[in-house]
């Protein structure tokens, strides 16, 4: 296993992996996983700084996405509760890339 320097642009890398997922998952599907969408996108939005105060409600949101949901199988997300946390996080990557642009240069 390699050995990871957990540098600002890894992290970046790992919730656009995330981010991908959630949007395949969306779109490809059927029925669509929406507990596995929420997860993978609260695991996006949480690699990312959690001190931006402009965006701490939507990570609050989203982080009641992530592990109860996925792993709770008597309990299921709506489609619309997946499609607002799938916003949620595109809502805060948008936000990042304005703030952090230097973490999104390839």
């Amino acid at each position: 296993m390699a050995k990871q320097t957990n540098t600002p642009k890894e992290w970046r890398l790992l919730a656009e992996r995330d981010m991908a997922v959630a949007d395949h998952l969306a779109v490809t599907m059927s029925p669509i996983p929406t507990e596995a969408i929420a997860f993978h996108c609260q695991q996006a939005a949480e690699k990312h700084r959690p001190s931006f105060v402009s965006i701490s409600t939507l990570c609050t949101t989203i982080t009641h996405f992530a592990v109860q949901p996925r792993y709770d199988l008597g309990l299921s997300l709506s489609e619309a509760d997946m499609q607002l946390v799938l916003q949620h996080t595109k809502t805060i990557k948008e936000f990042l890339q304005k703030e952090i642009s230097e973490l999104f240069v390839l």
